[in-house]
């Protein structure tokens, strides 16, 4: 999401033409409103006339969205492990016309260079578009429903590659927006959309929104093999998607919800305009414009055509803070053909909102495999003394003392805790009339520095260069704060964890000490032994986040804070439970961390033993800054009559996946071009082959190629392509690049080159070789 707002002269007029057309009477006005708020973060939509579609910008839920607003899980993405936009649409009746045809009503969502399909509740991998789209993020995917792209999916790519994809994934790149001879050799685009055929002189071409260059583009099927792109037919701030009206349009489930718009940050909503909006008067068969950012003079605008040209008007007012994704209700979606199978399981709401990405309950944490463990005859020496009764009223939570840092044949047990003092007072209220908030468990922190609430970055260093990924950490603004459910970063799969391996979040380790393995090993839930750490419900009073960096050049992982907010000592901010009395230790920093009980899944009547771990604000000490602390919690009510529980089938330890080969770090400067190749296998990889493609104008004939400081090739060759062999020098030895080790090729020229370095392709073969070879560059 880039925010940077050129305003450009075409921009400037396109700002006169609508207030000259305000003031003649010509000005259209939107009435949107909020529909939903129940998917975090929403991003790409997609709509038919039975079914509502909105994707989730920081995980890999696909939400369905019902009459009323109410969202539940439709599918769930295989993911790549960061926030990132996810476009979506659904195939309409035309898409049968492809050839191979496509399925109507099938489900396509767009992640990095990926296309996937949803089928019948499948999620598969349907297209792949590399190597022509190399973005991880924001493109955009359509479907053209007008024949002049033969009814094939159409998908755009951050960097300015368009795509057809036909009914079997067979894809096939048309164009790149920025490629020679246009102007604009840079950009974003996004929000692709194919127009009627006679929409002014670009009728029936492919219309796709550029928000660096407050621009849209088209591109243009000959019909004999070959497209032509027009750069910059429109101006529009902060162009996000373009949006053709159905003519006539249709509605979702009422007329008050024809056409939706995301608002990713700000509220966080699913946004609606009625029928009326493009009905009175009649505007099907037009386009719509949206602007991602509120930047100067971003809006909403409606593009008509007199045929010869195009007329932006206002279509305000706009909607507050990130637009993203939008979609008419595609009224070529046929309905649903009912079935016997209930649609009421795909209703599981309470999987959909973040908290349950800690889908484990007390149950599951006992099926940890570390019951091995509890073989050791050693068993006494870390099991602390249990409290025979547990408390009742308003204080049901018994002392526990934490038995960690311990040796024994599991390494995690060993790792030491030294700011356990951060972790104050712990309540459980399970009494109404017991003070703080019926039916949560409250964790109090207290310290010289803010506690940190997760990982908002992981970055690697490596040889090619430095590359990260962001994550979403509730901002602490103001603070002291509150914020339920909070958004805690990175996972520990992701990265959000300490230089020893514990996450970084506030977490919460759950064993049921009642049933096995709990109740022979009641460090069975723990992080020690495999257990799930749960983030909290809800955060209160002052908080940061962390950046993780991982140096594979040095062999060192470092975490390193984000400065503290201002000192807010015991203040909470509203909402939060009071502060146990009396009152624990200040130090400057204070926080409640909340768990709803009743999303623990606690069987009434089971002992249980809550385990918590927290990190604090500074991260200066070997393993990282951890504290711990448990104490155990009786369920009320009376215990549910048993029912035999089958033994469960062992699952499988999935095989690991191979380590790739990886390129990049591509210079071009004075008379060469240069490419690193990282080896991430776990054995010595031997180059055996190159195809190599460059710009024949400017550079001339390639002299030779170098690897490292081996002249590998010195044949000169023209006609910007080499395949070699024949010709490859050098020994095996001298071609070799060790595992877990870099080496760079050099290719020489006769002139100048070219010093784009999008403009050079090709790809390396190796031996053995890994998952992906040739390895593309």
């Amino acid at each position: 999401m880039k925010k940077r707002t050129k305003i450009t002269l075409r921009t400037k007029i396109y700002l006169t033409i609508v207030a000259l057309l305000a003031l003649t009477g010509v000005f259209y006005a939107s009435n949107p409103s909020p529909f939903t708020g129940q998917v975090p973060f929403p991003t790409g939509a997609a709509a038919a006339p039975d079914l509502l579609l909105v994707s989730e910008y920081c995980s890999e839920n696909i939400a369905t969205v019902d009459c009323n607003g109410t969202a539940s899980v439709f599918a769930t993405m295989p993911g790549f492990g960061s926030c990132r936009e996810k476009y979506i649409t659904i195939a309409p009746l035309q898409s049968e016309n492809a050839v191979p045809p496509f399925t109507r009503r099938d489900v396509f969502v767009t992640e990095g260079p990926q296309v996937f399909k949803i089928s019948g509740g499948a999620v598969t991998l349907f297209a792949d578009l590399t190597p022509g789209c190399t973005s991880s993020d924001h493109n955009g995917i359509t479907f053209d429903h007008f024949g002049t792209f033969g009814n094939d999916m159409i998908v755009s790519c951050k960097e300015g590659t368009v795509f057809r994809v036909n009914g079997i994934g067979a894809v096939t790149q048309i164009a790149d927006v920025f490629a020679p001879p246009g102007v604009l050799n840079d950009g974003e685009i996004e929000g692709p959309a194919v127009v009627p055929q006679g929409f002014g002189p670009h009728g029936g071409e492919i219309w796709v929104a550029d928000e660096e260059n407050n621009a849209v583009h088209t591109i243009k099927n000959n019909n004999n093999g070959t497209y032509t792109v027009t750069q910059s037919i429109l101006s529009h701030v902060s162009a996000e998607g373009v949006f053709v009206i159905p003519n006539p349009p249709c509605f979702f489930c009422a007329p008050d919800k024809a056409f939706f718009q995301t608002e990713q940050q700000m509220f966080q909503l699913v946004w609606k305009y009625p029928l009326s909006d493009f009905t009175v008067p009649p505007i099907g068969g037009n386009v719509l414009l949206n602007s991602e950012s509120g930047a100067d003079f971003a809006d909403t605008s409606l593009v008509t055509t007199d045929g010869t040209n195009y007329f932006q008007s206002s279509f305000g007012p706009r909607i507050g803070g990130i637009n993203e994704g939008a979609s008419f209700v595609d009224c070529d979606v046929p309905t649903a053909t009912p079935t016997s199978t209930p649609t009421a399981t795909f209703t599981p709401t309470a999987t959909f909102t973040p908290t349950a990405t800690s889908t484990a309950t007390a149950t599951s944490t006992a099926t940890s495999t570390a019951t091995a463990t509890a073989t050791a005859t050693a068993t006494a020496t870390f099991t602390p003394t249990p409290t025979p009764t547990p408390s009742v009223g308003c204080s049901p939570l018994a002392s526990c003392t934490p038995p960690y840092p311990f040796v024994s044949g599991n390494p995690r047990t060993n790792i030491a805790f030294n700011e356990s003092e951060v972790l104050r007072a712990f309540r459980a209220v399970v009494d109404a009339a017991c003070a703080g908030q019926p039916g949560t468990l409250q964790m109090f922190y207290n310290d010289e520095h803010a506690m940190t609430l997760g990982v908002r970055r992981v970055e690697t260093i490596t040889c090619l260069g430095t590359t990260g990924t962001d994550y979403v950490v509730s901002p602490n603004v103001p603070s002291p704060g509150s914020t339920a459910p909070p958004l805690t970063g990175a996972t520990e799969a992701q990265g959000g964890v300490d230089t020893s391996g514990r996450p970084m979040f506030p977490a919460l380790f759950i064993t049921d000490t009642s049933v096995p393995p709990g109740s022979s090993n009641e460090l069975a839930g723990d992080w020690q032994f495999g257990g799930t750490g749960r983030p909290p419900d809800a955060v209160f009073g002052s908080w940061k986040a962390a950046v993780r960096t991982v140096d594979q050049t040095t062999g060192t992982v470092t975490v390193t804070p984000d400065a503290d907010p201002a000192k807010n000592n015991w203040n909470l901010d509203g909402g939060a439970d009071p502060v146990p009395t009396p009152t624990p230790t200040n130090e400057g920093y204070g926080a409640e961390c909340r768990w709803n009980l009743a999303s623990l899944n606690l069987i009434p009547g089971h002992r249980y033993r809550f385990y918590f771990m927290v990190h604090d604000g500074d991260q200066n000490k070997v393993g990282g800054d951890a504290g711990q602390a448990c104490v155990y919690f009786t369920m009320p009510g009376p215990e549910p009559t048993a029912t035999p529980t089958p033994t469960p089938t062992a699952t499988p330890t999935p095989t690991a996946t191979p380590g790739l080969i990886v390129a990049g770090g591509q210079t071009a400067s004075g008379k060469t071009f240069t490419v690193t190749f990282q080896n991430g296998t776990a054995v010595s990889q031997v180059l055996t082959g190159l195809s190599f493609n460059w710009p024949q104008v400017p550079n001339g004939n390639l002299k030779t190629i170098k690897m490292g400081g081996t002249t590998i090739f010195n044949t000169s060759t023209g006609g910007g392509t080499v395949t070699i062999p024949p010709g490859l020098l050098g020994t095996t030895a001298q071609r070799t690049i060790a595992a877990g080790s870099c080496a760079t090729l050099t290719f020489t020229f006769t002139n100048n080159v070219d010093t784009n370095p999008t403009h050079y392709s090709g790809s390396a073969t190796f031996a053995p070789g890994g998952p992906v070879n040739p390895v593309p560059f």
